[in-house]
């Protein structure tokens, strides 16, 4: 009886760190994703007397999945998806000076970009969406908004979707339209007060 119950202990704790490890990792993958320069490590923000040099602004709507469905509005598939932003600029840096995630009914779900991060010619931002955070539904969206010289060629905007297992591999990209550039006063979307969803 002692055995057991000493065995039993012993699983429990072991589970129990496996639980919290687990815990632990989701966080960091949702700070992380919150705070890209945080995890790429060639991304540096932008004081605003800096941003100021950057004059042309512009901006991008991508759309993207958390999940498509399969053969009946009941049956879906869960997908990741990553942002990629790449300055497509051999000389010039661009900034990126937001990245809102938005549900399929428009709503905010998260600003990626607290603060402004400048991007390096010809490197790539990446901002990710985990599998299991589905609060962006089957209409979900980036909207981008970046800076830039005049002359500075426009980044390239694209997202992939992916999900692997289970016998099932599924991959494919959504390319960035232009939206209207924001002008000088015009009030921007209002940030989320909700707090970050669950993932």
């Amino acid at each position: 009886m002692r055995f057991t119950f000493t065995t039993s202990l012993a699983v429990l704790t072991v589970s129990a760190l496996l639980f919290q490890g687990c815990n632990q990792d989701g966080s960091s993958a949702s700070s992380e994703s919150e705070s890209p320069e945080s995890w790429q490590k060639h991304l540096k923000q932008v004081d605003a007397k800096t941003l100021t040099s950057f004059t042309k602004h512009a901006r991008a709507y991508v759309p993207v999945y958390s999940h498509i469905y399969t053969e009946d509005r009941e049956r879906v598939l869960n997908l990741a998806e990553t942002l990629s932003v790449r300055n497509t600029d051999e000389a010039n840096a661009i900034v990126i000076s937001s990245v809102r995630y938005q549900s399929n009914t428009g709503k905010l779900i998260r600003e990626y970009v607290p603060k402004p991060v400048l991007l390096d010619p010809m490197a790539t931002a990446d901002f990710v969406v985990r599998l299991d955070d589905t609060s962006g539904g089957s209409g979900a969206s980036f909207v981008v908004e970046w800076q830039g010289d005049k002359e500075v060629n426009p980044p390239l905007i694209e997202a992939i979707m992916i999900s692997t297992g289970s016998g099932r591999n599924l991959s494919f990209v959504c390319r960035a339209v232009d939206l209207p550039p924001i002008k000088p006063g015009e009030k921007k979307a209002p940030t989320s007060s909700a707090p970050p969803a669950e993932k």
